[in-house]
């Protein structure tokens, strides 16, 4: 069997050691989760600029279609007046024509 003594000498000089081995291993560990960590926050920043990007191209685009859907509706009621502007004018024409 194992002496007392060599017991003692092995117990005084061995859980130091342990504890050495363990606390670098957490703290190795540490580290590897911190780095994990760090990339996902990157990629989960990179994911949010791609979203606001395309929200903004999404809203250009739509700003352009409503500018040209409100040119063309300008254009027709443009040449609506028009036309009843010329109608109008035909008409009191022919009204005094007639009178």
């Amino acid at each position: 069997m194992i002496d007392t003594g060599t017991l003692a000498v092995a117990l005084i000089f061995g859980l130091p050691v342990i504890a050495v081995i363990t606390a670098h291993q957490r703290k190795v560990l540490e580290m590897k989760l911190s780095l994990r960590q760090t990339s996902t926050e990157s990629a989960i920043i990179e994911e949010l600029r791609a979203e606001i990007s395309e929200l903004r191209d999404t809203a250009t685009r739509y700003d352009l279609s409503f500018d040209a859907s409100l040119q063309r509706i300008e254009e027709r009621v443009g040449a609506l007046e028009r036309r009843i502007g010329s109608s109008a004018e035909q008409s009191i024409a022919q009204q005094t024509d007639r009178g």
